[in-house]
């Protein structure tokens, strides 16, 4: 059986053989209606093998049907396999998964795409294909993945070519929505009755998966393919059923069940409790299981349900609190008057109940504590940080279903700003201020966990140990840089810094032409090599004086902008000579000693 689907074998295994069909689905056991991991099958055509995969047109067995294969899988040693010929096709392979109108299902398989490959699917509305095209997913062959759906622009997504990865759908029929994860992480929740290019369908129902090759770059393999029935969506366990929160105070999670986990989803993290919050002033909203003895993982939206804008993440950071768990969380993150937000804690750990504390404060933030009230600093400024001690850490950004090497679940952190007023070379050092074990990241862009761009980042430099260092880099005259300082646990203690920056020279069109040049070796007894690399490309006229004027050597070459050319001085009287390059506007001159 497959890894991801352990838990549920002998649940499976049951439902396959009708041992439970008839039993209601609970969110530990829910109604497998196919777990297929292709093991059982022979080599060869798939669909008269099984009642639940057939083709487009029906005809089984032939070109269009789907391809049980040893040469690639997620797990055990078979997966099916769809290799597209030029103009789309032939292959065109049905999942049917029954026509579904009411419930609540979980559908999921692991696909793997060639490097350079493309590969897509669509859901069908109905068992009988062609009736409405639900949705459309599009994997194109740059790593780059679209899901079409409603009137707009698809929504773009990466996924890891040349690697398995999972696809995955929570979907329900009575609420009418759907949710896409790809690769564990989300993409986009929307009401199931749309279809892939518009937003009037038939209704919110399924009823098949069209697997379909679209042209010569189609190379793919699916696995590991299971659908079940689940428990209808209650309050807290999706995003569109969460718990309005009115105040701030302390809150009960009975438990983090079911399959509503929110922005990332891998080993653990598929159930969650939702909470939605509208801020009553702007200020600082902060979450906190400080000494509920659970090990929590807590995730702050924006955006509604539909975008998840995320704001903020904390996996372990409770040590701060005197006697607290180290495991638990606390977070805080900026809000704006009159906005909703999202809360949702995962089951990454643990899926017991516990009480978290919603608190709010009013007003400015403090300065530092986050990107947005990042502290400027000043070209080769001596910066102190008195406390590292902000909990709006990025760190990165790098989020991840498991912490491990990932700072941003556990850090602390404090925020600076640095805006060039020209071009110019900017490092940042901690190195010999400070005993402390400093870590720095910096960053473009704006702030925010998908605004924010990581153009570099140290955490123990060879040269000084534990301090961080980043030697000077290129920056651009009114951009602002934000640079982190961050902790792994708890408080730290402050420590100084140094912003280094040295604006740049302004160089002359001859100053750059004479630059351009290189003569060696010199001295020279039998050879010299002229090499040069330009701004940009010219006709260039080359000449040899000797001391008293007198030209003994002249070239010229066609348009070039980089090359060299050699200066035979054999048969040259020892001596000083001059050699000249111009291209017209700009000339060099460099002395050539001959032995």
């Amino acid at each position: 059986m497959k890894n991801l689907y352990q838990f549920l074998m002998i649940l499976s295994v049951c439902a396959l053989y009708g041992g439970v069909l008839g039993a209601q689905p609970t969110c530990d056991n829910p109604t497998v209606i196919i777990n297929d991991d292709f093991e059982s099958y022979d080599l060869g055509a798939l669909g008269p093998q099984a009642d639940h995969w057939t083709t487009w047109s029906g005809n089984e067995g032939g070109a269009e049907d789907g391809n049980v294969v040893s040469n690639a899988s997620a797990s055990g040693t078979q997966s099916i396999f769809f290799q597209g010929a030029a103009g789309g096709g032939p292959q065109d392979v049905i999942l049917s998964l029954g026509d579904r109108d009411t419930g609540m299902y979980l559908l999921n398989w692991n696909m793997l795409i060639a490097d350079g490959a493309n590969a897509y699917f669509n859901l069908q509305r109905t068992t009988t294909p062609g009736q409405e095209f639900a949705l459309e997913v599009l994997f194109d062959t740059s790593g780059i993945g679209g899901l079409f759906v409603g009137a707009g622009n698809p929504f773009l997504f990466e996924y890891p070519q040349g690697e398995w990865f999972d696809v995955r759908f929570v979907i329900d029929t009575d609420n009418d929505m759907v949710t896409l994860f790809i690769a564990g992480n989300f993409i986009y929740t929307w009401p199931l009755s749309w279809i892939s290019n518009d937003t009037n369908g038939m209704g919110p129902a399924f009823g098949a998966v069209d697997f379909y090759d679209l042209d010569g770059f189609t190379f793919f393999w699916v696995d590991d393919v299971y659908f079940a029935q689940i428990p209808p969506a209650a309050p807290g366990k999706y995003c569109y059923m969460a718990i309005p929160i009115d105040t701030a105070g302390t809150y009960t999670v009975d438990e983090v069940s079911c399959f509503g986990a929110g922005f990332q989803v891998g080993s653990g993290g598929f159930a969650g409790a939702w909470y939605e919050w509208t801020a009553p002033d702007d200020g600082v909203l902060s979450l906190s299981t400080c000494g509920a003895g659970v090990d929590t993982r807590v995730w702050i939206f924006s955006g509604g349900c539909s975008e998840l804008n995320l704001e903020g993440i904390n996996d372990d950071r409770c040590e701060m609190v005197p006697d607290g768990d180290l495991y638990a969380s606390y977070r805080e993150v900026l809000v704006t008057a009159g906005e909703t937000y999202l809360i949702c804690w995962d089951d990454r750990w643990e899926g017991t109940g516990f009480d978290f504390e919603l608190g709010f404060t009013a007003g400015d933030a403090e300065a530092g504590d986050f990107c947005e009230t990042a502290i400027p600093v000043e070209a080769n400024d001596t910066v102190m940080v008195d406390q590292v001690n902000g909990d709006a850490a990025v760190t990165g950004p790098i989020i991840g279903t498991s912490s491990f090497g990932t700072p941003t679940p556990y850090s602390q952190s404090e925020w600076y700003s640095f805006t060039p007023t020209s071009n110019g070379m900017m490092g940042v050092t901690s190195c010999g201020l400070t005993t402390e074990d400093t870590r720095v990241w910096i960053y473009t862009g704006e702030c925010g966990f998908d605004g924010l761009i990581l153009i570099a980042d140290n955490d123990d430099n060879d040269s000084c140990g534990a301090q961080a260092y980043i030697p000077a880099m290129p920056v651009t005259a009114g951009t602002t840089y934000y640079i982190e300082w961050s902790h792994k646990y708890e408080d730290a203690a402050g420590f100084p810094w140094i912003l280094q920056f040295e604006p740049e020279v302004n160089t002359t069109e001859q100053e750059l032409f004479e630059q351009a040049f290189r003569l060696s070796p010199n001295p020279a007894t039998d050879v010299a090599l002229l090499s040069f690399e330009l701004k940009e490309p010219a006709v260039l006229q080359v000449r040899m004086l000797d001391m008293n004027g007198q030209e003994v050597y002249h070239s010229s070459t066609a348009e070039v902008q980089q090359g060299s050319m050699e200066l035979r001085v054999s048969d040259l009287p020892k001596g000083i000579y001059i050699v000249s390059a111009t291209d017209g506007q700009s000339v060099m001159n460099q002395k050539l000693i001959v032995q």
